[in-house]
């Protein structure tokens, strides 16, 4: 449940920074669509429907492992995935309320970034311009394991402390660079990995539906 900023107090966060895939839209069809595509062409393990609940459970390492995607390979895989993702954006689009709740952040004085390792024409043409115009960064086209690095360099940019920006994600992996960066973590529920699966990475904040992140602005720890 939310808790209302006092009046005259500040926003618990300066700057908040969102993945894209998974917590700002609804990828997740395409992804399976593409990964069973890129399976096919270079050898490893399709994902089946009734495998999907199990595997939603696993970090991206572990999915790799699982799925014995080569890691040399690896590269070339998902440098492939972002071109076809890239072509099909048409079928991707935010979650309902993801729009709405994004401005009202905004319009509460709270800065905005976006943080991913999707490619940026995608994401801007995605959001589209009205909502693209939000974030003051857009990282995007990080690898798989970096995002670490490359939010302490947004916090740097942002002229803040790493304590007063929020990371919000979907993923362990972004937990786990939202730690390593010394950042708080925010878990959303509608995301790849389930929220219980996410509390292994001890989010700040736990959002279970989009509207959640409107509430950001005033909000210094949501529980159950």
């Amino acid at each position: 449940m939310s808790t209302p900023t006092p009046p005259g107090s500040s926003p618990p966060w300066d700057l908040v920074a969102f993945d894209f895939d998974g917590t700002l839209v609804d990828s997740f069809a395409l992804f399976l669509e593409v990964h069973n595509e890129l399976a096919a062409r270079h050898g490893f393990a399709r994902i089946e429907p009734e495998q999907v609940e199990e595997l939603r459970q696993l970090d991206a390492r572990g999915l790799i492992r699982h799925l014995k995607v080569p890691a040399w390979r690896l590269p070339l895989i998902v440098h492939q995935a972002r071109r076809i993702m890239a072509r099909r954006r048409a079928s991707v689009a935010a979650f309902p309320g993801v729009p709405e709740a994004l401005r009202e952040l905004h319009a509460s004085g709270v800065r905005l970034a976006l943080l991913t390792s999707n490619s940026r024409d995608t994401c801007e043409q995605v959001l589209g311009p009205r909502d693209w115009a939000l974030f003051e960064q857009a990282v995007c086209g990080v690898s798989l394991f970096g995002k670490a690095a490359k939010l302490s360099r947004l916090a740097r940019r942002a002229g803040l402390a790493p304590q007063r920006v929020l990371y919000v994600g979907d993923q362990l992996g972004d937990g786990e660079a939202a730690h390593a960066a010394g950042m708080a973590f925010g878990a959303v529920g509608w995301g790849y990995m389930p929220l219980a699966a996410l509390e292994a990475c001890g989010p700040r904040v736990r959002l279970r539906a989009p509207a959640d992140i409107a509430r950001l602005a005033g909000n210094a720890e949501a529980r159950a």
